[in-house]
């Protein structure tokens, strides 16, 4: 039997150490390293440098994945123990009915989204294998990834100027609203 504040310490111990090693380096598999540091993705997320990522609520679910629809061509991917699974292309625009969020439009990419699962939203930017990325990833309560929409690129391999702009705005914006409604 375990002791309760020998495992708060251990896993603070956990923490304190992939703070300092990502403050080093943002680079790597971050689901690898939850896996390695017995965290949640989204806690391996919150060690990244403050600079990295801004974090709203799950509950602007909807208005997040509208706008999304509207930016053009993107990399959705759901990444789970058994899987890496990557789709690009736009992201299609949803409508809320019977407790889902159901993909529509007939794109290559559909499904149905449960949006009351979401628990958090963070908009992530740091650099993976070499390249900057900026991704919106959806967090579901237990603090694993529902899926990550990852920004796409231009000729030359940059992130697209006109997304990463309104990348920044919307997550500027909604994190704004919710500093003003606490």
């Amino acid at each position: 039997m375990s002791h309760p504040q020998a495992d708060a310490t251990s896993r603070q111990g956990r923490l304190d150490a992939l703070r300092q090693q990502l403050a080093e380096s943002q680079d790597g598999i971050l689901e690898a390293l939850a896996v390695q540091h017995s965290l949640s993705l989204l806690e391996v997320v919150s060690c990244l440098p403050r600079h990295c990522w801004q974090r709203v609520s799950g509950e602007h679910f909807v208005e997040v994945l509208g706008e999304l629809a509207d930016w053009g061509a993107l990399t959705t991917i759901v990444h789970t123990p058994d899987v890496i699974l990557e789709y690009g292309g736009p992201f299609p625009e949803g409508k809320l009915g019977h407790g889902f969020y159901n993909l529509q439009g007939g794109h290559a990419l559909g499904g149905h989204l449960k949006p009351d699962r979401c628990a958090a939203i963070v908009f992530l930017r740091r650099p993976f294998m070499g390249l900057e990325t900026a991704s919106v990833q959806f967090f579901n309560e237990e603090g694993d990834a529902m899926f990550k929409v990852y920004l796409g690129r231009d000729e030359a391999r940059w992130l697209r100027a006109d997304q990463l702009e309104r990348f920044t705005a919307l997550g500027q914006r909604l994190a704004s609203a919710e500093a003003v409604g606490s």
